[in-house]
């Protein structure tokens, strides 16, 4: 993947945001589409390593399109200037748990996971999940790779416990939160590009806990797949 050439196509479409720009430079846009579909396929051939559920995701369909969607928007912009992908078993745009990573037109590379700004029904089996067992939560966090690449959960949360929960509620400092997301954003990452799908997979390893996290909570607070880090570890063949 040409990354340079990619931030500099990303920069000049932020500079000239407009359809007939665009319908100039489509051929350079197209190569780099396709160069980030094959990207994005080593990407989830790696994290399939030991999550296996993400192999049945195609590159296109963890895409997103780089229009954007004006109808309510009172940015008309008409074109993102990022590229990025969403890889989720169930699609990209589900509202479950997914990888996610994207490139902007200044360079930043974002690496993140997990369930952001959920629709109220899958917020509140997250919640109720989290009241009837918080030490789940408690030990996905405590994984050693997460708490090294993330340190915790991104921290925008409700002044107040939402109803039906009280200070007293176990975990509430979580159930106060309005997502479940992880993320960083690596420096210096250029200087690294030809690593750069490994870095990527790594990363999401260390997600694994908050999304395998997720998927019990969503799947039911008695889930009986539920796997502690140490057995997540064994089994991703990572632990002794």
């Amino acid at each position: 993947m040409d990354f340079p050439a990619l931030i500099t196509f990303l920069a000049a479409l932020a500079l000239h945001n407009d359809k007939p720009w665009f319908a100039e430079h489509r051929p350079t846009y197209e190569r780099l589409r396709g160069e980030w579909l094959t990207f994005v396929g080593q990407v989830i051939a790696g994290i399939a390593q030991f999550d296996a559920s993400v192999g049945v995701v195609s590159p296109k369909d963890a895409l997103f399109r780089i229009n954007r969607d004006m109808r309510f928007a009172r940015d008309k912009r008409p074109y993102k200037t990022t590229f990025s992908a969403a890889i989720c078993p169930q699609g990209r745009t589900s509202g479950l748990p997914v990888y996610y990573f994207h490139i902007t037109e200044t360079g930043a590379l974002l690496i993140a996971g997990g369930v952001y700004m959920p629709e109220p029904a899958i917020l509140g089996q997250i919640r109720q999940h989290i009241a009837k067992h918080p030490e789940r939560l408690a030990a996905a966090l405590a994984d050693p790779a997460f708490a090294a690449a993330f340190g915790t959960l991104a921290r925008e949360r409700l002044k107040r416990p939402p109803q039906g929960y009280d200070e007293t509620t176990p975990g509430i400092k979580f159930i106060k939160l309005k997502s479940f997301t992880a993320g960083c954003e690596p420096q210096d990452w250029l200087a690294r590009r030809e690593h750069l799908a490994d870095e990527i997979v790594a990363t999401c390893r260390a997600l694994f806990p908050l999304i395998h996290w997720l998927r019990a909570a969503l799947a039911g607070s008695s889930d009986p797949g539920y796997l502690s880090p140490q057995e997540v570890d064994r089994l991703a063949g990572l632990g002794a």
